[in-house]
């Protein structure tokens, strides 16, 4: 037996338990260190994404505006055309008019 009477073996031995303690807090740092770097990075991309949702909202509510302000101008030359049909084929109606008197 290469082992027998080595003390050098006999010292890896009775740290084994120390060292394999050990290596299980560094390998759970490393997982906690690695889930508190997730974490942040969801953090970030949730930060990105409310605030990129705020300003579609934002530009949503400016759009409508916007949109309910052409309503409202197109109405208004709706109405003036209407208005200028109605002139027209009143003077069209006394243009005829005259031109009837005219041959008459």
């Amino acid at each position: 037996m290469a082992n027998f009477g080595n003390p050098a073996f006999g010292a890896a031995m009775g740290n084994a338990g120390g060292m394999a303690l050990i290596a299980a807090g560094a390998v759970g740092l490393a997982s906690a260190i690695g889930d508190g770097l997730a974490a942040a990075a969801e953090a970030r991309y949730q930060g990105r994404y409310n605030d990129a949702l705020t300003t579609a909202i934002n530009h949503a509510g400016e759009m409508e505006a916007m949109a309910r302000k052409a309503m409202e101008l197109l109405a208004e030359l709706e109405a003036e055309n209407h208005r200028l049909r109605a002139a027209c084929r009143q003077r069209q109606e006394v243009i005829d008019l005259l031109k009837a008197k005219a041959r008459a």
